[in-house]
C-alpha cells in the first residue's frame, strides 16, 4: 500500500482496535464509510457485469498453492492491437513468477510502480523480483478480466487491464474476490515503458475486511513483528525483504487459522452464549424492521425495496460490530463472520447469493436470522 492510504489505515486500525478492547464505535462515522463502501460495491458490480458480458470466452489460469493467478481474457493472437498482446504476455510472466521474463518486456528505464509493488525510486524493474517473492509469501492472487487500449501518445499506447484480487489468504476464508483494480501499461515498439498497478484500497471491502483486521491481529498478537513486516508504524506499507516475506507467510497462515475457528465450540462459555443471543436478537429485529418498512412503501419498486433493505443493513452491521466481543471469539467474528455477512448483503435483491455463502453464515452462532428470507 502507498502513503495515499495513511488516513484510511489509521481510521481502520483505530476502529478495529476499539472493537478488540470492547470500546464503543462511532456509529455515525462508521455509517458514512459503510455507505461509501456500498456505493462503491454497486458501482463496481455494474462495471464487472458489463465486463463479464464482453469476455465470456475468458480462460481462467489458476496457480496452485495460493499463488497469484491471472486469466487470459481471450486469445492474445486474436487481439488486433499488438500493444494489448505485449501487455498480456507481461502479465502472464508476472503470474508465473518469472521475473526474468517479465523484465524482458520492459525498457531499461521503465518505471514499475503500484500499490503492492516494491518501490525504491530507481531501478524499478528489478523490484519485480522482490514483489513476486512477496506475492508468493502473502498469497496474492489476481484474475485479469479485460485488457483494452485507451489511447496513443508520444510515450506509446496506453493499455488498461482490470483485475480481481484475492490477498492475504482471503480466498481461504471464503471472502472476495475484490474488484475495482487495474494495471495501466504504456507500450512502445513492443516494449513496456511504464507500469502502474492500482489496487482499490480506500474505503473498500478489501481494506475493511482483510488488510485492516490482519494488521490489527499482527499488532496485538505479534507486536515485535510489525517493524519487520511493515515500513510504517501505521501498518499501511508492507516491507519487502526475505525476513519480512517469511513472516508474511507464517503470520497470514496463523491468522486464517484463528479466524476460521468455530465460534460454536465456545458456546458453553456464558459470555459467548450471551453474545450469540445478543446477535440473534439484533438480526431478528432487523428482519422484522425490513418487512415493516417494505410494507410501508407506497410504490413497491425494486429500487425502493433495495434502498429499504440496505438502510436497515447499515444499521444492523453497525449494531453487530458494536456489541462487545468475548476475547475467545473475537477474530472469528471480526476476521470472517462479519465480512461474510457483509458479502451476503452486497448482492442486489434480485440476485441470489451462492448457497455455499448462506451455509457458511448459518453455521455461525447468532447470525442465522440475519439472512434474508
Amino acid at each position: 500500500m502507498t502513503g495515499r492510504q495513511d488516513d484510511v489505515g489509521r481510521t481502520l486500525r483505530s476502529l478495529l482496535l476499539a472493537e478488540t478492547d470492547a470500546m464503543p464505535v462511532d456509529i455515525h462515522h462508521a455509517a458514512v464509510h459503510l455507505r461509501r463502501r456500498l456505493a462503491d460495491t454497486r458501482k463496481r458490480r455494474r462495471v464487472t457485469l458489463a465486463v463479464a458480458a464482453s469476455v465470456v470466452a475468458a480462460v481462467a489460469v489458476t496457480v496452485a498453492g495460493g499463488w497469484l493467478g491471472i486469466s487470459k481474457a481471450g486469445d492474445p493472437a486474436k487481439d488486433p492491437d499488438p500493444s494489448v498482446t505485449v501487455a498480456r504476455e507481461f502479465l502472464d510472466a508476472f503470474v508465473s513468477y518469472d521475473a526474468d521474463a517479465a523484465i524482458s518486456y520492459l525498457t531499461s528505464n521503465a518505471a514499475v510502480q503500484g500499490d503492492l509493488i516494491a518501490y525504491a525510486g530507481s531501478g524499478d524493474a528489478e523490484n519485480l523480483r522482490l514483489t513476486l517473492a512477496h506475492y508468493r509469501a502473502a498469497h496474492y492472487e489476481q484474475t485479469v478480466t479485460d485488457c483494452v487500449p485507451e489511447g496513443t501518445a508520444a510515450s506509446g499506447v496506453s493499455v488498461r487491464c482490470a483485475f480481481d484480487l484475492q490477498a492475504v489468504r482471503s480466498d481461504e476464508m471464503g471472502l472476495g474476490p475484490y474488484t475495482g483494480n487495474y494495471w495501466r501499461l504504456t507500450v512502445r515498439d513492443r516494449k513496456i515503458v511504464s507500469v502502474q498497478q492500482t489496487i482499490a484500497l480506500n474505503g473498500t471491502r478489501f481494506s475493511h475486511q482483510v488488510w485492516g483486521p490482519f494488521a490489527s491481529w499482527v499488532h496485538i498478537n505479534h507486536p515485535d513483528d510489525v517493524e519487520t513486516m511493515f515500513v510504517d508504524s501505521e501498518m499501511i506499507v508492507q516491507r519487502l525483504t526475505e525476513d519480512s516475506n517469511r513472516l508474511w507467510e507464517q503470520r497470514s497462515a496463523e491468522y486464517v487459522a484463528v479466524a476460521k475457528q468455530n465460534p460454536g465450540a465456545h458456546l458453553d462459555e456464558p459470555d459467548v452464549a450471551a453474545y450469540a443471543a445478543k446477535l440473534e436478537s439484533i438480526c431478528a429485529a432487523a428482519q422484522a424492521k425490513v418487512k415493516n418498512e417494505i410494507k410501508a412503501i407506497q410504490q413497491q419498486t425494486q429500487p425502493a425495496i433495495r434502498e429499504a433493505r440496505e438502510r436497515v443493513m447499515l444499521e444492523t452491521m453497525l449494531q453487530l460490530r458494536a456489541a462487545p466481543l468475548p476475547k475467545a471469539i473475537h477474530w472469528p467474528y471480526v476476521g470472517r463472520a462479519f465480512p461474510l455477512l457483509e458479502q451476503f448483503y452486497a448482492y442486489p435483491h434480485n440476485v441470489q447469493p451462492p448457497e455455499s455463502l448462506a451455509q457458511e453464515i448459518q453455521q455461525i452462532p447468532g447470525l442465522n436470522k440475519c439472512l434474508s428470507d
